[in-house]
């Protein structure tokens, strides 16, 4: 899955984007997380006008921000209809991530960086992610994996994976 550099500039985005399109891609993931929100808005109000109302859009922080910081971000950006933000905040805070669900007003997708079915448990039972995104390389496995997605399931939340799987059909990284 092609992955843009955070910095690249809007027209060379947009350009990536048409061409992963154009490879049938059938959702976008962008990088956020600049120093100033409002490039991160503007970027992604740029991304979301060029792909229409209704083409799935998520967006990916990769850590960048504070839990404050993420609520701020999540209220900026509800106006773009963002499938998820990824990874708003460190994992180690369920807490702070249930803060983020619970007052930002955007789905959540994390657990890539979480090990164990233990703490897909604490993240599922706080109320701190939308969509659970376990990496089967990362949470021992098939099975873990699978454990994973039926806690998910009996909690009526959707699981997206993460890391080793086939590109054919998901989200292209812009």
């Amino acid at each position: 899955m092609p992955a843009a550099s955070i910095d690249l500039p809007l027209d060379d985005l947009l350009r990536q984007t048409d061409g992963n399109l154009a490879k049938g891609f059938r959702a976008i993931k962008m990088k956020v997380g600049r120093e100033r929100l409002g490039e991160d808005v503007a970027r992604v109000k740029a991304m979301r006008a060029h792909l229409g109302e209704e083409f799935p859009l998520m967006v990916d922080a990769n850590m960048k921000w504070t839990v404050d910081q993420a609520i701020r971000a999540a209220r900026a950006l509800q106006p773009y209809d963002l499938t998820w933000i990824e990874e708003p905040t460190i994992p180690d805070d369920p807490a702070g991530h249930a803060r983020i669900v619970r007052d930002g007003g955007v789905p959540i997708a994390a657990g890539e960086n979480l090990r164990t079915l233990w703490e897909f448990k604490q993240y599922i039972a706080a109320e701190a992610v939308t969509y659970p995104e376990p990496d089967v390389t990362n949470c021992g496995g098939v099975t873990p994996f699978m454990k994973i997605a039926r806690l998910a399931e009996a909690f009526n939340l959707p699981v997206t994976t993460h890391g080793a799987h086939d590109d054919r059909g998901r989200d292209a990284h812009c």
